[in-house]
């Protein structure tokens, strides 16, 4: 019997450690055959997971009789994950559910229909485009229908930029298909939470402090505490609940990216899964809500509402700092000497020594992370420049062609 981990990138070290701690066997699965955690796995498999029918044929092949299924960090794993749960007979997000939250306007349906605030926004081509522009007006923002970590996400201010912007968009979907949304303004926060049986149980609001544009929405730190008043906190938990119940979420992890301006506020999106930039693991400390064992339980079938109680946080204030750096050969690529501070728990790197990071167009070529907590925000900001100089990184920009 195994946990099989649909997905073998860094962003889903949480939940394969979280099931070898419980005792039960891990296979991964991936179509890279360079995806880190192949080689951490008890089985590894090299597949392309969004093949449904070639996944399931390569665990017969090689013996692997499935216990759990499940994935963390990305969309692109979420719709195959369910569609692997479902013809498996094991527990997972129900196939209609995940095809809402793979598809931004399916997303965009189910946000209108139950009444929930978000921009307003329509499927748009190259023939309507300048139409679709009018009707939602500028500022906006182009998005491919089923895209993920901002790839081909472009935002427009005047109609010239659109065309440029729909191409990129178009490009980066998989079904060649892209959305027109007005752009909103105001401060981007995360908020996480998990459901059982349709009762919401709050996790974290964090602060989504982003990397300046080109490009546009990529997150370069979660921070905690949000900075909202507690009474404000309970309004966007309460949000996010009606979100992640209108898209059918009813039991499993909740993750609402959305917008604050003043009294205003609008869901961005939701994604029916935990974080992948170490969202969960911030909450675990800063909140003491165990996201990570709670979505492995869930995946195992044995998840109860006495394993979605907080325990005791590590520290009050902590943050996610995503790693950025100039484009080119990398060298060197060492997080110990960071991981000595104190307050340091986790650094880690995405590429790997001799591979070449290119110009940062997307949340893909952020190079590394740390996860840091402290007891105040003073405390946070100088552990956090401290930790990032202690990083020992080398990039050879000159050789970049």
């Amino acid at each position: 019997m195994a946990f099989i981990l649909i997905g073998g990138s860094r962003s889903q070290l949480g939940l394969l450690e979280q099931a070898r701690a419980l005792g039960h066997e891990v296979c991964v699965v991936d179509g890279a055959g360079t995806a880190p955690l192949l080689a951490e796995a008890h089985v590894g498999i090299v597949q392309d997971f969004s093949d449904v029918e070639g996944v399931l044929n390569a665990l017969r092949e090689r013996g692997v009789e499935p216990e759990a299924v499940a994935t963390m960090g990305s969309d692109q794993a979420v719709l195959p994950t369910a569609h692997l749960a479902e013809r498996l007979g094991l527990p997972g997000l129900p196939v209609q559910t995940a095809e809402i939250v793979a598809d931004k306007r399916l997303m965009r349906a189910a946000f209108e229909a139950a009444e929930v605030p978000a921009p307003r926004g329509r499927e748009v081509g190259r023939e309507d485009a300048a139409e679709a522009l009018a009707e939602i007006g500028l500022p906006a923002v182009v998005k491919p229908v089923d895209g993920s970590g901002q790839r081909g996400v472009t935002e427009v201010r005047s109609a010239e930029e659109l065309p440029v912007a729909l191409e990129r968009a178009l490009a980066a979907s998989r079904t060649g298909a892209a959305v027109l949304e007005r752009f909103l303004e105001g401060d981007e926060l995360t908020v996480n939470g998990f459901l059982l049986e349709g009762e919401y149980f709050p996790m974290s609001v964090t602060q989504r402090l982003l990397h300046p544009p080109p490009p546009l929405g990529v997150c370069i730190a979660h921070r905690y505490p949000s900075g909202l008043s507690a009474e404000r906190e309970r309004k966007l938990f309460a949000l996010a609940q009606a979100a992640s119940r209108a898209v059918g979420i009813e039991t499993g992890p909740s993750y609402v990216q959305l917008r604050v301006d003043g009294d205003d506020t609008g869901v961005i999106e939701v994604g029916a899964r935990l974080g992948g930039g170490k969202d969960a693991e911030l909450a675990k400390l800063v909140t003491g809500f165990d996201a990570i064992r709670a979505e492995t339980l869930r995946a195992l079938g044995s998840l109860s509402p006495g394993d979605l109680e907080a325990g005791q946080p590590v520290a009050p204030v902590g943050q996610v700092r995503f790693v950025v750096a100039p484009p080119g050969r990398i060298v060197r690529l060492d997080a110990s000497p960071a991981l000595e501070l104190d307050g340091v728990h986790e650094a880690g790197f995405y590429w790997r020594a001799g591979m070449v990071l290119p110009p940062m167009t997307s949340g893909a070529e952020r190079l590394g992370y740390l996860l840091l907590t402290a007891y105040g925000e003073a405390e946070l900001d100088v552990l956090t420049d401290h930790a990032l100089h202690a990083l020992d990184v080398e990039i050879a920009v000159e050789t970049l062609v």
